[in-house]
This record gives C-alpha cells, structure tokens and sequence, in this order.
C-alpha cells in the first residue's frame, strides 16, 4: 500500500489521544468503553465500519469455554488453564448482560450442545461432563432417547450423546456491535482510516500512521486479530489468519433446541427463527485452503456445509446467503495480550481462535488497565508465555 503526501498529513494529524485503539471489532469497542471507565482519552481506528470483519460475521454463540470440550482443553493446557479459561468465558457472558446485550432484539438465551457422533468424542464428552462438575460448573449430560432430544439433529443425526452449557445465549453479532458503539459515550470512532504503520515519536508519544493522517498517543492498542502482523510482523507465527464459512438456509419444518457445536467444535449450526437456520464451519475438510486471510466463500466448503445440513436436519432446504470471515488463531488456542515488538507502550489483544464473542469482551477490559498499569495479564493469556510456532 502506498499513501500519498495529501494522505499523510490528513484530518486525524491534530488529534492526540492517552489510548489509540486499531480495530473496531467486539475487542476495540470493548477496550475503548474500559478506557472511559479508567478516565482514559481514546480514539478508536479502522478501515471499515464497526464490524465487517469476523465480529460481524460470526455464529453469534455466546458460549461458555471453546468448541472443543473441556475434557481435551484440560489434557492440552493442563486442568488449572482449562478452568480458568471456562470461568473467564462465563465472566465475559455475564460482562456483556450487564451492558444489556439480553435486551438485543435478537438476543435469545440459549443453551450450547456439544454433540459426539463417534466413540471417542463420546467417551470424551463423558469425561468433561465429570470434570465440569468436579469444577464448580453447571452442565447437563443428554442422550437419546431423553429430554430435549427430539429436535431436527437428533431425530435426523442420531448423535450418540450431547454435553450442555445450560447458561449460553445467541444474538447477532452486528447488534452486539451496534451495543458496544451505544456505550461509549467520549471515545472518538473513525471509520474509512487504514493504519499502516506505528512509530515512537521524538517527544515519547507513539505515533500511528494512517491514511487520514497520523494521529499520537500515550499508549496504542492492536485489536485487528487475524490482520495484526501486517501492521506488527513481530506476531508472525503467533497469530495465524484462519478462515470460518457460513451459510443461512430456509429450512421449513425444522427445529433446533440447542446452539450446536459437532465433530470437536469443527461444525456449528443454531436456529434463526422458526423455519431459518444457520450453519457453518466444515475447516477441517479443507484445512490448508481455510489457513487464509482471504474472505470470500469456497465451493468446496459451502458444498460441505449443504451435505451436512442435509444429513443432519433436513431433505429440502434453500440457502439465502453465503460469507466467511477470518479469525486469528494462536498457536494454543488461548488469547494473547501483551506488548508487542518490544515495545511497552504497543500492545496486542487477540488470538480468541474463533471464540471472540466468548472472549474478547472481558479480554479486552483486562488489556487496557494492564496496559495503564492498573491491572495484570492473567500468566495463562500473557503474550510472554512459551508458545509453540505455527506453521
């Protein structure tokens, strides 16, 4: 990208701020309300509007813990992260009902299944039933033949068991984003502005060059998630751009009770509204075409999206629309926050692995008042931790 003189020296030239927010997804916006409740000044920056990246295009779950089940989180990052983790995720659900996302039109409290159709996801699925309760959590275990298993996936699908997070909800994302912009009351928001590069200034400031100008700051937050090495090339192998695809189908007659993850959190599908559902996911059929930064759809996974509707939920359906969006993977599938290329004053915040809506909200809270030196980074988020390098 090239930006001319005129550019250079644009409006945002004169404007000074105590925190520089890049992005304005869930992650910005929240961090721009948790600046106003520490007394900070921010300006919030992105090349388009509040959420036309993956906060807008998501599945809209709010979910406790991951896709995966808490059984495998724990084997992976040990049982005392995984709890912490789980807890973190509850923490970030109750945070955004405190700002009224339950009073969004298309809010709805929903409870999330976790769905086994083999026998090792099953035994597996068993054992994090026994360790979530072990925990202090709320969860059910349903099978079969029991209650609430006689909707479209399990008279269709026959999954063999179902792990339930009774507390979770769902809403459209583009309406939680309109929530967070509501709340903030002196944040500056500045659309249509691509940051390019971030520098220190001569008088201590940081200085962050966009192509309406370079505005200064105290202090700089990098919320672009999947986008951030092209503006920090310190995170390359750190956070690895990773691409979900959807679709939305008119699905007459069919019913869903639950918002469901399946095959290890690779698929996940919920209701709409009577007779509308949305379905995606299917990385896994095509891994490497999915490790991409480039969001349009791909034949090969929205035919696999329709196959599995189809098996699972329903002979006749018709899909009104198609999209993808690119999440930022870290290399362990837990957040990271911390400064970034050395500098104290340049943080990032991302890394949610597909899970921003559970996440990002509290996550972000917690970067800026450690950033302001009020708080710290819980150890098991910190960008310093070890972390293996992606591919």
């Amino acid at each position: 990208m090239t930006v001319s003189l005129w550019q250079a020296s644009g409006p945002l030239s004169s404007v000074r701020a105590d925190l520089i927010v890049i992005g304005a997804g869930i992650t910005g916006l929240s961090a721009a309300r948790a600046a106003e409740d520490a007394g900070l000044s921010c300006v919030v920056l992105d090349s388009r509007a509040p959420g036309c990246s993956a906060s807008g295009r998501n599945a809209g779950f709010l979910m406790r813990g991951a896709a995966e089940n808490y059984a495998v989180a724990a084997d992976h990052l040990g049982r005392v992260t995984a709890r912490e983790l789980w807890r973190w995720t509850e923490q970030n659900r109750c945070e955004l009902e405190d700002i009224g996302v339950l009073d969004l039109p298309s809010c709805q409290k929903r409870p999330s299944c976790l769905l086994a159709f083999d026998d090792e996801e099953a035994e597996q699925l068993h054992r994090a039933y026994g360790m979530l309760i072990e925990d202090g959590f709320e969860a059910d275990l349903i099978e079969p033949g029991g209650a609430h298993t006689d909707d479209a996936v399990w008279t269709r699908a026959s999954p063999s068991v179902g792990l339930v997070n009774p507390g979770d909800a769902v809403c459209n994302p583009i309406e939680l984003m309109g929530l967070l912009c509501a709340r903030l009351e002196r944040s500056e928001l500045v659309t249509g502005c691509e940051a390019y590069a971030i520098e220190q200034a001569p008088d201590g400031d940081r200085a962050v060059h966009t192509t309406l100008g370079t505005v200064r700051g105290s202090r700089v937050l990098v919320a672009t998630n999947a986008y951030a090495e092209r503006l920090c090339p310190g995170l390359a192998g750190r956070v690895a751009p990773n691409r979900g695809q959807m679709l939305a189908a008119h699905a007459p007659r069919v019913r869903l009770d639950f918002a469901y993850y399946a095959n290890h959190g690779s698929e996940y599908f919920r209701q709409l509204e009577p007779d509308y559902v949305v379905f995606g996911g299917a990385r896994t059929h095509d891994e490497a075409g999915e490790r991409t930064s480039v969001d349009n759809v791909s034949e090969a996974i929205q035919d696999r999206l329709e196959k599995l509707c189809r098996d699972w939920l329903a002979d006749e359906f018709r899909v009104i629309s198609r999209w993808a969006g690119i999440m930022g993977f870290s290399p362990d599938e837990v957040p990271l926050v911390g400064p970034v290329g050395g500098d104290p004053a340049v943080w990032f915040c991302g890394g949610f692995t597909g899970h921003g809506m559970s996440m990002a909200h509290r996550t972000a809270a917690v970067a800026v008042r450690a950033l302001a030196g009020a708080d710290a980074v819980p150890d098991w988020m910190s960008i310093e931790r070890a972390l293996p390098t992606t591919a």
